[in-house]
């Protein structure tokens, strides 16, 4: 099971439009964990620079393979910044090595700060002559809307959840694991696995903190909230926080729709949508990670 097909239905498009010189000046592959979205981008990268089929295989987390005129750019330190996406531009501007298209792979390009989304712009609005960019992405709408316009869009589903589900109980996981994993690992029941190896302690620890979040007093909910200060650290768990909030969010009002009760698929709709609005405020206005997460834990506790 593959997500029915989508990364074979995406790359016979792409190589359709190889096939008729047809090539635009700009994609997006999007797609969570296990996906395939880096693979088919880097797969997209290795044919638009003339290699064969097996140089174009790449293993999430494998390097791609060295080229002159292939530019990969990933994030440093949680972010791409606009240095690096200037240095970019730059080796864009050069003639190709070998004659051809030179190619640029921004991966995680989610993770562009608005100085580096908004210096990329200029170079999608005039692509260099036989410049090709791809970016990769988990979530695309975490990119600004003047960006994602001006791409070729592919998106990567997961594997259905349920279907994750059933993998990792068939492994031995707890029901209510396996649910946290499925909703928050990857895509695939590989991806799944490796998140649940390394995360799901902390995910399971958050789960049962917001569950319980009602009885809770404005300190012990404030004293919760010093865990998350700090940097590129904290910022990463806050980030957990938020992925662990909307599965509670998102289970709520799925349960709610199915006892017919609009008061409650209201509240947590609107529950699911403060936890976006907290990840922008993350993401893009770069806020103290402590402030965000007081303010989610305040929001929930208050409709509790």
């Amino acid at each position: 099971m593959d997500g029915p097909g989508q990364e074979r239905d995406a790359r016979a498009q792409l190589a359709a439009a190889l096939e008729r010189d047809a090539v635009a000046g700009a994609y997006l592959i999007e797609g969570p964990a296990g996906s395939g979205a880096r693979r088919t981008g880097a797969w997209w990268a290795a044919r638009l620079l003339g290699r064969n089929e097996a140089a174009a295989t790449l293993a999430d987390g494998e390097p791609p393979d060295p080229h002159p005129d292939l530019h990969w750019l990933a994030p440093e330190g949680g972010w791409i910044r606009v240095d690096a996406v200037r240095q970019l531009q730059a080796a864009l501007a050069l003639m190709a090595n070998e004659g051809g298209r030179r190619v640029a792979v921004i991966e995680g390009a989610e993770r562009l700060r608005m100085e580096a989304a908004n210096a990329l712009l200029k170079t999608l609005e005039e692509p260099p002559r036989d410049a090709v960019l791809i970016l990769i992405a988990t979530h695309g709408e975490g990119l600004p809307a003047t960006v994602r316009s001006r791409l070729v869009r592919f998106r990567l589903p997961p594997w259905p959840e349920a279907a994750l589900r059933e993998a990792l109980t068939a492994d031995g996981l707890e029901p209510d694991d396996a649910w946290l994993a499925g909703a928050l690992g990857g895509a695939s029941p590989e991806a799944v696995r490796a998140w649940a190896a390394e995360t799901l302690p902390d995910a399971r620890e958050m789960w049962r903190w917001l569950r319980g979040i009602g009885s809770m007093g404005a300190t012990e909910i404030l004293d919760f909230a010093e865990d998350f200060r700090g940097g590129e650290k904290a910022r990463a768990r806050a980030e957990l926080l938020i992925d662990v909030y909307e599965a509670l969010a998102r289970r709520e009002t799925d349960q709610a729709c199915r006892e017919s009760d609009r008061r409650q698929v209201l509240r947590w709709s609107g529950r699911f949508e403060a936890g976006e609005s907290a990840r922008q405020e993350l993401r893009r206005r770069n806020l103290n990670p402590q402030l965000v997460v007081e303010g989610l834990l305040m929001d929930l506790r208050a409709g509790a």
